[in-house]
């Protein structure tokens, strides 16, 4: 399951909805529901225990700069928004996703965050580089990584940008069956709004679905419950950089999350 969670925590009367996504074991979007409160969040994830990837912090810990994870996520060029819980009350109000997490986590979700624009950015790479290619050296795949661009579809200034919506579409149906794709319900720039959150939704509900049933080295986890851990789509490449970065981190005394990252070694995500 994925959710795109609307963080500004000051306005209950955004004009951005928040999304909940879920495919089903047989890659299919069985659906998406668009949502405001956190109990209608909650409500439309259910009380079977599923993995829910958030496209927000969900864990916000008392640091300075940014969290172990973002430390990680820089040196696989992987963009990420720098958390700490000054900055999340400067920019949104304050941090939304903890409690939500909390919530999920009482119906016995197992939640972790994730990153839509890298999962968007995998799955490009592996259309060109298919599961099962020789693997590049670490230097050329880096060089080719840093080429692999997501679609731009966020919004900026309030406003979608609709020259990357359906691009952004193409790219998670190579990855699931998307019939269960919601119809606009609102028109114009609210629509655009609307079909960029279920992207993000979907795009984090494909990884779910993918740490569930796919092969362990098809993705990863950096980070841990409490000091904020995110899922990676990912192949040998990305995990050996993962690998490799985590370790140098953690002798620097930059960082103590565990230096296992990769989905073979970490088992099911029920276990996390």
């Amino acid at each position: 399951m994925g959710i795109h969670l609307v963080q500004d925590a000051r306005r209950e009367d955004a004009p951005a909805w928040c999304a909940v996504a879920e495919i089903t074991p047989d890659n299919r979007l069985s659906g998406v529901r668009m949502c405001r409160a956190d109990a209608d969040i909650a409500e439309a994830a259910g009380d079977q225990p599923a993995l829910v990837l958030v496209d927000a912090p969900v864990a916000v810990p008392d640091v300075r700069g940014r969290r172990d994870v973002e430390h990680v996520l820089a040196w696989l060029d992987i963009a990420a928004f720098p958390v700490t819980p000054a900055r999340m009350q400067a920019v949104h109000g304050g941090a939304r996703g903890p409690a939500l997490a909390g919530r999920l986590a009482e119906a016995g979700h197992v939640v972790a965050e994730a990153l839509p624009d890298q999962v968007l950015r995998q799955l490009l790479w592996e259309d060109r580089h298919p599961p099962g290619s020789p693997p590049l050296g670490l230097a050329d795949y880096r060089a080719e990584w840093l080429a692999v661009r997501a679609p731009a579809f966020r919004p900026r200034g309030g406003r979608a940008r609709h020259d990357g919506l359906a691009p952004a579409r193409e790219v998670l149906a190579t990855a699931a069956v998307l019939d269960g794709w919601p119809p606009a319900t609102r028109q114009g720039d609210l629509a655009a709004l609307d079909e960029a959150a279920v992207i993000d939704a979907v795009a984090c509900a494909v990884l779910a679905r993918r740490c569930l049933d796919g092969p362990g080295d098809r993705w990863a986890l950096v980070g841990d419950a409490h000091a904020g851990r995110v899922a990676l789509a990912a192949g040998p490449e990305m995990i050996a950089r993962a690998r490799i970065n985590t370790e140098r981190l953690r002798a620097e005394g930059t960082i103590a999350i565990a230096a296992e990252v990769a989905g073979s070694d970490l088992g099911p995500p029920q276990s996390w």
